[in-house]
């Protein structure tokens, strides 16, 4: 197929994508019991998710846990 990339080279920046990724983030919400965490962090990958897809959309999951008041602390 012309215009279109070979499957290796797709796979090797996919890896390189991965190898790149900054560290963890954690979402930090003061005076938060670990039950509210799980139900907010579960929500909002619920709305961050694609259908039939693990993957999540890091910046609407980001938007989510914000709007709940969620500070972006990275480790």
């Amino acid at each position: 197929m012309q215009g279109s990339i070979p499957r290796w080279a797709a796979l090797g920046l996919a890896s390189l994508q991965a190898a790149c990724a900054p560290g963890i983030a954690l979402y930090d919400k003061p005076g938060l019991t670990y039950a509210e965490w799980k139900r907010d962090d579960a929500e909002c990958r619920r709305a961050a998710g694609r259908e039939g897809d693990t993957a999540i959309d890091r910046e609407a999951y980001a938007r989510c846990m914000g709007a709940r008041g969620y500070k972006l602390r990275a480790e």
